[in-house]
């Protein structure tokens, strides 16, 4: 990739989108939107015309899936991400209620309103499950949302995640979500001469799920600043590992390995992060650029049918902020609208409601 220019990189940024987790938890529950029960009933109704079609979960799209009154609601949310604090909790779906089909639609169908659905993994699902399957990640291909253990902070490879609480887990599990704008004036407070290191390269592999004329790795930045705006991309998990894995991967410095070790120390500390329960029926969406996330270790319950189970959404919307060229090395485009997500040789983009 092209290096950035590290001359004049922003000593410290500002806005809605920088904030430690205690002073949202001193909002009380404003980053919690409870849908109302019209709401719920115009995304049943809509949901249920989809179903009627007969066609598959993957054509679900804004004219296949109608809202209306809805409309002026999911643009205030697309806001919140875009322009806002960079994330927001629906909470109210009535999962159980509906099944899993129709609550995976009425989740998808929100997701197309907000942007165009991408590719959860090299199948190419748009709709991921984010459950315990018994993977071990020592294993090629292993990724952390197919085992139990806790997740340390990370951006996934779109502009928006978002998760639906179906099962939440016997013990554990809890979800933790923090600024990187804030972790970057934290980090340029206290060692500036680290920022520099935080603007270059950094490998990280791909898990096995590699394009077609591209290395088993990729190369990204942890910090980027481009067109006056300062974005995040971090999985320091798959940064250690291409460089465990790959020797051809480009050495990171002394001072790369120290921004890492400075981000770990100011993430654990307490008041930075902002925790958050799920409920059944709940939706996160995350954007991705400002948003690290993180999820603690769980316990589930012994019957199959009450363990932990989320679904993830990538999500691209048209309204995404301009990114480098490098990004598209990873995310297969630079387009807002048209990219992110995982598309490898012979993907076909395809719904599973039960593939584990």
């Amino acid at each position: 990739m092209k290096e950035q220019n590290i001359k004049n990189l922003p000593l410290s940024v500002s806005g809605k989108n920088v904030w430690t987790g205690i002073e949202i938890l001193s909002r009380s529950d404003q980053w919690i939107l409870q849908w109302s029960q019209d709401q719920i009933k115009e995304l049943t109704t809509a949901a249920k015309y989809f179903e009627s079609l007969n066609i598959p979960l993957e054509e679900i799209s804004q004219d296949n899936f109608p809202l209306t009154k809805l409309k002026p609601f999911l643009n205030d949310v697309l806001n919140q991400l875009l322009n806002g604090v960079g994330f927001v909790l629906l909470r109210g779906i009535p999962v159980h209620e509906l099944g899993m089909k129709l609550a995976a639609i009425i989740y998808m169908g929100v997701g197309v309103h907000l942007g165009t659905l991408r590719s959860n993994n090299a199948k190419g699902h748009l709709l991921g499950h984010v459950r315990d399957q018994g993977v071990q990640m020592n294993k090629d291909g292993g990724r952390f949302y197919q085992t139990n253990k806790k997740l340390d902070f990370h951006t996934d490879s779109a502009d928006f995640v978002g998760l639906l609480c179906l099962q939440k887990a016997r013990h554990g599990g809890e979800s933790f979500i923090a600024s990187s704008m804030a972790l970057y004036n934290e980090i340029a407070k206290r060692r500036p001469d680290l920022v520099p290191s935080l603007f270059l390269p950094y490998p990280t592999d791909r898990r096995g799920e590699v394009p077609d004329g591209q290395f088993p790795w990729y190369d990204m930045p942890i910090f980027t600043w481009y067109e006056d705006q300062l974005s995040c991309t971090y999985v320091r998990q798959y940064i250690e590992a291409a460089q465990n894995n790959f020797p051809e991967a480009k050495r990171l410095t002394v001072d790369q390995i120290a921004a890492m070790d400075l981000i770990d120390e100011i993430l654990a500390e307490p008041g930075f992060v902002l925790p958050m329960a799920f409920e059944p029926g709940d939706i996160q969406i995350l954007h991705n650029h400002q948003t690290l996330h993180s999820r603690n270790d769980f316990e589930n319950w012994p019957e199959p049918e009450r363990q932990r189970h989320l679904l993830r959404l990538w999500i691209a919307p048209k309204e995404g902020r301009p990114l480098p060229e490098y990004y598209g090395a990873r995310w297969g485009g630079v387009t807002p609208g048209d990219r992110g997500g995982i598309i490898v040789p012979n993907t076909k983009l395809s719904v599973e409601l039960d593939v584990y």
